[in-house]
């Protein structure tokens, strides 16, 4: 539960800071403490962002990025610029079908697999989105074709009354159940598709002059999770979920005072992969850097590389780190992994090296290197133990 949270505030913290900063500019703008420039400045941001977020997202191959961001850059234009050249039933029907259009492209993508952008894929998505856009078009240009459409986006199926009654209820009900889907995820993309729902949502419904506020917000937080996503990228291990190689460096360069360095190694695993598959081999890579990440005792994992995995205790309590160490030994040598296409269980076993700073030494991977070397001796002692 304590990682899930934490999992969470890693995930959703910058698009929640980014729609607060939203909020606050709006907050700001009511109590008429902008500057009287600022706010039509603001009306072109979301088309800089959006922008941005396509350059960025193709500078990342982040297909998903671009096409969510060209989403919400014709949504916007069609908000703010329809009324100049389409009639009245033509703008209004487009306003209300950006609240249909916007999630329901956010929930494809979030069940898209990451094709790129310049690929076949990538370049059919930017058409499909092409086609729906023109076809809006089409459909606004003629006042009673607009107007009908209208009266049957803006379905209602409980009479509430008041304010509350102008909410298109079944928009609603499927940017809500959008929302849940895209949370569960539980990845930062994804998160931020979520977060650009209430944005255009509250922009839209609170009229014209809060638009721009919305899509800024929208535009922000999807600039947000793909800055998210790139550094994942660069520091997360995509198969076992840990910090990968490049946060090793950063967080050796870090250490200070007396600390100690372990290496991990599972124990055969060369000839586990050989016997029972490389998709079996990963399920105990991900075995294993489960009870790491719940290992405790002031140590930090990291996935190292291939079987290898490096822990560091920053702490000055050498007997605890030999206990968590010990501890965290014993949990692998008792887990059990079923063979997927056959009837029985293996057990896997780790073998581990510790070192600690000595005097003198300023380079945490000299440190890194002598419990590379008694990880080693660990194994020659047998396998399945401490050596520090």
């Amino acid at each position: 539960m304590r990682r899930a949270f934490f999992a969470g505030i890693s995930v959703g913290l910058v698009p929640l800071l980014i729609l607060s900063v939203a909020l606050a500019l709006v907050l700001a703008d009511r109590a008429a403490l902008l500057p009287d420039g600022l706010v039509g400045f603001l009306k072109y941001r979301p088309f800089f962002l959006a922008v941005l977020g396509v350059v960025l997202g193709c500078w990342f191959n982040r297909g998903r990025a671009v096409f969510a961001m060209l989403v919400l850059f014709f949504c916007y234009w069609f908000c703010i610029s329809a009324p100049a050249f389409l009639p009245p039933e033509g703008a209004q029907f487009l306003q209300l079908a950006t609240l249909y259009i916007v999630p329901m492209n956010m929930l494809v993508l979030a069940f898209m697999s990451e094709r790129g952008v310049f690929r076949r894929r990538g370049i059919a998505r930017v058409l499909f989105l092409g086609l729906q856009f023109f076809a809006l078009m089409l459909f606004a240009v003629r006042s009673d074709v607009a107007a009908a459409l209208f009266m049957l986006l803006n379905v209602h199926f409980i009479e509430l009354g008041g304010v509350a009654n102008a909410v298109p209820q079944a928009a609603f009900i499927l940017s809500a159940l959008v929302s849940v889907v895209l949370l569960l995820k539980g990845r930062p993309l994804e998160f931020a598709f979520a977060c650009t729902l209430p944005a255009v949502w509250v922009s839209t419904l609170a009229g014209p002059y809060y638009i721009p506020f919305g899509y800024l917000a929208a535009t922000a937080v999807i600039l947000g999770g793909v800055v998210q996503e790139a550094w994942r990228m660069a520091f997360v291990d995509d198969l076992t979920g840990l910090a990968g190689r490049r946060a090793l460096g950063h967080a050796l360069a870090e250490l200070g005072g007396q600390y100690r360095i372990a290496m991990l190694d599972v124990d055969h695993f060369k000839k586990f992969n050989d016997s029972h598959g490389h998709d079996v081999g990963d399920i105990v890579l991900c075995k294993v850097a489960r009870e790491l990440a719940h290992m405790g005792g002031g140590g930090k994992a990291f996935r190292y590389g291939g079987e290898e995995f490096a822990i560091l205790f920053a702490s000055r309590d050498a007997q605890r780190a030999r206990e968590t160490l010990e501890i965290l030994r014993k949990k692998i040598a008792a887990n059990k992994i079923l063979l997927p296409d056959k009837n029985r269980s293996v057990g896997i076993t780790v073998s581990i090296g510790l070192a600690e700073r000595s005097d003198g030494e300023d380079d945490p991977w000299k440190v890194l290197k002598a419990a590379d070397e008694k990880l080693f001796a660990a194994k020659d002692a047998g396998r399945n133990r401490i050596a520090s």
